[in-house]
């Protein structure tokens, strides 16, 4: 882990005392969670804006394609696809499960 020294504002620094007393952990925990939460909301936006694909979502939040795909729902965050995208897509997959069957 490395260390950084931030400016923190009055406001930021209230949140991350609500989140220390409410969870009854330390400061530094609190923090990274507040940090946490807002890159997993940031990537989340670039996603429903279709900036990048699940698969580049979860790479950059570090978790499998449905972790990803479980954190955007639990956010009300809707897949950046259409229908005609899911059925290629499953039929590649149908299609690559044949050729490999034989």
């Amino acid at each position: 882990m490395k260390t950084k020294s931030i400016r923190i504002p009055k406001d930021m620094m209230a949140a991350i005392e609500i989140v220390e007393k409410e969870e009854k952990i330390e400061e530094p925990i609190a923090m990274r969670k507040l940090i946490r939460i807002g890159f997993e909301t940031y990537i989340g936006n670039l996603y429903k804006q279709g900036k990048v694909t699940l698969r580049e979502a979860a790479k950059l939040l570090n978790l499998s394609h449905i972790e990803a795909m479980n954190l955007f729902s639990d956010a009300g965050i809707k897949g950046n696809l259409d229908a005609s995208d899911v059925l290629t897509s499953l039929e590649d997959s149908h299609r690559n499960k044949i050729e490999f069957a034989f």
